[in-house]
C-alpha cells in the first residue's frame, strides 16, 4: 500500500509532531449531506481502502443514509456514493445507522448497517460487494435477534468463524457476540454478557490475546472503558469489569496488531468527545499513551481502526459531525508513555530535526557563525538598470555549449507586477556578459491583461537546454509552468506548457535514479522524462483535499498554511539527497510567527510523497536559499542564515548532510539601490548555484534590482 504523507507540522498544528503519524486528511471536503457520523473502514482483498459512514440532515432524521468512498490513489478518495437507505416497501422511510465494513478472508466485502426509528427498535441488514466497494448487491435483512456488528468490525477466527461484536439498548445497555460459521449465511448469538445495570456497555471491539483467549473492550455509561474476556474463542465469557481508562459515553474501537500488541482509539475524558487519543497495550487491560489525534474543542468521535497487510494502521472518525477524517499511523514508530493513575501524560516538547548550521543564538535569533572563512571571491555584474525595467530577481545560471547562460525575472518597477518578463544574458568567460535581452517578453491574456512571468532556471539533456518560467495572472490566477528550448543557446523554441500549475522556486534537480524534481513552495512536481519536458506529476506538502485545485504561486503557500492551521507559512524549498537515497527538502518559514529556522520535509520514495514538515536547528532570516553537493561529496547551503537585509551571503558545508559546520562568506558588501519599487531590497537575494570546472558560481539579485554572479574556487573550500 502506498501512503502519501500529508500532515500539519509540529507546533503549527496541535498533534502532527508525534512519532508514528504518517498521514492525516479528510475523506471528502464537501458533500450533499450536512452531517455525518459513525464511520467504518476496511482493507479489501486487492489491498484497497474503503470507508463508509451515515450522512444526512442530522442523526436520526429519516433522510440519513449510508455513504461509501474508496481511496483511489495515494492522496485522493472517490466522491461519496450513497449505497443504502431506509425506505421501506410501504414507502415509510427510516434513518440508517452505524455501518460496519468487514472483509473476510474469502468472499465479498461485507457492509452491515442498521435501519429503524432508533437504537432500541432498529434491525440489521447486510449488503455485499464483489469488487471492493464499487458495486453492491441487494440488501439482506439479518435474522430476528441478530443485529450484526453494532459499531465495530467483526473478527475472523483461525477456523474461519466470524465473530461480530454486538449490543442492544432496549433492556439496558447490554453486550453480546454473534457468530457465523458459514461466511455470514447463518448466525447464532450469545446471551447478554452483562445485566445493563451495574455496567451499561455497548459497541465492543474484540481483541486476540493468546491461545483461545479473546478480550472485548468498549463504551459504557459508567465513564470508564469496559473489559471482558473469554477463554474459549467467544463461546462463553467471564465477568465484565471497568478498567482505568475514561470514557465519555462515546464509541471506541480497537485492533490487535500483527506484533501481538493492541491499539485502542478513544476519547481520554469522562465527559466530552475531545480529545481523541490512541493507546497501546500488551494484554488489553493495562494501556500506555501513544498519541493524540485531536485536542481542540469540538466533537471527534466514533473511531474505527484496522491494520492493513503492510503493517500500517488506518483510522477514521467523526470530525465535528461535518466530515470524516482519515489518519494513518506506523505502529512501529509510536513512542509509548505510561498512563499513571489513568492520567494522560503531559506532552513532550516538539521534536526538531537535527539538521543544523551550528549558529550562536541570542533571544531566539541567530547572531553569529563559528569557523567563518573568507576565501577570494570573483564577482561580475550582469545587469544594473538606470531608469526603467528596474526590478530584477529569481536568477538562475548554467553552462551550455561553451558559454554561461543566465535568466532572471525583470519588471518595470515592482516585484511580481503585471508585465514582468524573463531576461537572458550569456558569457564566454564569466566576466564579460552580453547585453540582456528578453528571453520571453511581457505577455497578455485574451483580454489584453498583462500577466506575470517568473524565471525558474535551466535544465539540459542530450544537447538541449531548457529554460523554465512560471506564468500567472495579476491576481495569481491560472498559474502554469512553461518552458522554451534551444540547441545552440541562441535560437529558442516557442513557449510550451508543462502541464502543472506551478511557479517554481528552483529548476529541476535530478535524484540518483534520474528522476527530476522541481522545488516549489508547497508542491514538488516530478517527472521521469530525462528531458524535463513531459510527464510532470504533482506532489508536495499541501493537504489532499486541495489537490484538485492546488496551484503553486506566491499566494498558495499562505492558503495552505491557513488550511493546515500552521502558525508559520512554508515556501521556497530546496533539497539534497543523501547516500541512503533519502531526499531532504528544506523550506523557508515566513510570516509573523517566523522563528528564524528552516523546516524539513523528507521523501523516501524518490519524491512521490513527502513527510510532515518539522522544524530544524538550521538558522534562517526568512530568505530563499539553495542546496547542493560538491564533487567531493560534501553537501552545501548558500543563503542568508544570519544578519539583516539579506547579508552576508554564506556558503555552509557539511560532511554528513546534518551538521553544516564550516562557513564561507561569499558576499558582504553593499549595493546602493538606484530606483525604488514595491518590496525591493536585500543585498544578496534568492541565490542559485552552479558547479563548473573547479568553481562554485552563485547568481543573486542585489536589492532586487541588479544581477550579479560570484565565483569561488572549490580548492579554497
Amino acid at each position: 500500500m502506498h501512503i502519501v504523507t500529508t500532515l500539519a507540522a509540529p507546533m503549527m498544528g496541535v498533534t502532527a509532531d508525534q512519532p508514528g503519524m504518517v498521514a492525516r486528511e479528510f475523506i471528502y471536503e464537501t458533500a450533499s449531506f450536512p452531517s455525518c457520523h459513525a464511520s467504518t473502514i476496511a482493507e479489501t482483498t486487492d489491498g484497497g481502502i474503503v470507508a463508509a459512514w451515515f450522512g444526512g440532515t442530522r442523526e436520526k432524521n429519516p433522510d440519513v443514509t449510508i455513504w461509501v468512498s474508496r481511496r483511489i490513489s495515494s492522496s485522493s478518495w472517490t466522491a461519496p456514493v450513497e449505497v443504502a437507505d431506509g425506505v421501506q416497501p410501504d414507502g415509510t422511510r427510516h434513518p440508517c445507522w452505524n455501518p460496519v465494513l468487514f472483509q473476510p478472508a474469502e468472499g465479498p466485502l461485507m457492509l452491515f448497517y442498521k435501519v429503524g426509528p432508533d437504537p432500541r427498535t432498529w434491525w440489521g441488514l447486510l449488503r455485499t460487494s464483489p469488487d471492493g466497494g464499487q458495486t453492491w448487491g441487494d440488501p439482506q435483512r439479518l435474522p430476528a435477534d441478530v443485529f450484526g456488528p453494532i459499531k465495530n468490525k467483526p473478527v475472523q477466527l483461525p477456523n474461519g468463524d466470524i465473530l461480530s461484536p454486538s449490543s442492544t439498548e432496549d433492556h439496558g445497555w447490554r453486550m453480546h457476540v454473534e457468530r457465523s460459521s458459514d461466511g455470514g449465511e447463518s448466525w447464532s448469538a450469545t446471551p447478554a454478557l452483562n445485566d445493563g445495570k451495574a455496567i451499561g456497555a455497548i459497541q465492543p471491539s474484540i481483541l486476540f490475546t493468546w491461545g483461545d483467549r479473546l478480550v472485548a473492550v468498549g463504551r459504557t455509561r459508567q465513564e470508564k472503558v469496559f473489559h471482558i474476556a473469554t477463554e474459549d474463542l467467544g463461546r462463553t465469557w467471564g465477568e465484565m469489569t471497568l478498567i482505568d481508562l475514561p470514557n465519555p459515553n462515546s464509541g471506541t474501537d480497537a485492533v490487535t496488531l500483527q506484533d501481538g500488541r493492541h491499539l485502542l482509539v478513544y476519547n481520554h475524558t469522562p465527559k466530552r468527545r475531545f480529545p481523541l487519543n490512541v493507546a497501546v497495550s500488551a494484554d488489553g487491560r493495562q494501556w500506555d499513551a501513544a498519541l493524540v489525534l485531536e485536542d481542540q474543542p469540538g466533537e471527534y468521535s466514533y473511531p474505527a481502526v484496522i491494520q492493513s497487510r503492510d503493517g500500517l494502521v488506518h483510522i477514521t472518525y467523526t470530525w465535528k459531525r461535518e466530515r470524516v477524517r482519515y489518519v494513518v499511523l506506523d505502529p512501529r514508530r509510536l513512542v509509548l508513555r505510561p498512563l499513571v493513575g489513568g492520567e494522560w501524560p503531559v506532552a513532550a516538547p516538539a521534536a526538531r530535526s537535527a539538521i543544523t548550521n551550528c549558529p550562536d543564538w541570542r533571544d531566539g535569533k541567530p547572531v553569529a557563525l563559528a569557523d567563518v572563512q573568507r576565501p577570494p571571491v570573483d564577482t561580475a555584474f550582469l545587469y544594473r538598470p538606470e531608469t526603467e525595467w528596474t526590478y530584477s530577481h529569481h536568477a538562475g545560471i548554467t553552462h551550455f555549449n561553451g558559454r554561461f547562460h543566465a535568466i532572471w525575472s525583470n519588471s518595470r518597477e515592482d516585484e511580481d507586477a503585471p508585465g514582468q518578463r524573463v531576461l537572458a544574458a550569456s558569457s564566454a568567460d564569466f566576466t564579460h556578459w552580453t547585453e540582456p535581452t528578453p528571453l520571453v517578453d511581457s505577455v497578455t491574456d485574451g483580454n489584453g491583461v498583462e500577466r506575470v512571468l517568473t524565471a525558474a532556471g535551466f535544465h539540459q539533456h542530450a544537447g538541449v537546454l531548457v529554460a523554465y518560467f512560471g506564468n500567472y495572472g495579476p491576481n495569481k490566477e491560472s498559474t502554469c509552468l512553461q518552458a522554451v528550448t534551444t540547441t545552440d543557446g541562441e535560437t529558442w523554441s516557442p513557449v510550451r506548457d508543462m502541464g502543472v500549475p506551478v511557479n517554481p522556486n528552483h529548476p529541476p534537480q535530478a535524484t540518483a535514479s534520474g528522476r527530476l524534481i522541481i522545488s516549489g513552495n508547497i508542491s514538488f512536481p516530478y517527472t521521469d522524462d530525462p528531458a524535463g519536458l513531459t510527464g510532470w506529476q504533482m506532489s508536495g506538502i499541501y493537504p489532499p483535499g486541495m489537490a484538485a485545485t492546488i496551484k503553486d504561486d506566491p499566494a498558495s503557500f499562505w492558503q495552505v498554511a491557513k488550511r493546515q492551521a500552521w502558525e508559520v507559512a512554508l515556501c521556497e524549498g530546496s533539497f539534497y539527497q543523501t547516500d541512503d537515497s533519502a531526499l531532504h527538502m528544506l523550506l523557508r518559514g515566513t510570516g509573523k510567527q517566523h522563528r528564524s529556522r528552516l523546516w524539513l520535509s523528507e521523501s523516501r520514495d524518490d519524491g512521490a510523497t513527502w513527510s510532515e514538515p518539522i522544524e530544524t536547528e538550521f538558522s534562517d532570516t526568512d530568505a530563499k536559499f539553495h542546496l547542493g553537493r560538491l564533487p567531493d561529496g560534501r553537501f552545501y547551503y548558500v543563503g542568508n542564515p544570519i544578519g539583516r537585509g539579506r547579508t552576508p551571503l554564506v556558503l555552509s558545508l557539511s560532511q554528513d548532510g546534518v551538521h553544516f559546520d564550516k562557513h564561507v562568506i561569499l558576499g558582504e558588501d553593499s549595493y546602493e539601490q538606484r530606483c525604488p519599487g514595491r518590496w525591493k531590497g536585500g543585498e544578496y537575494g534568492y541565490p542559485h548555484t552552479l558547479i563548473h570546472e573547479g568553481s562554485l558560481y552563485t547568481i543573486v539579485s542585489r536589492q532586487k534590482e541588479a544581477v550579479q554572479v560570484l565565483r569561488v574556487a572549490l580548492s579554497d573550500l
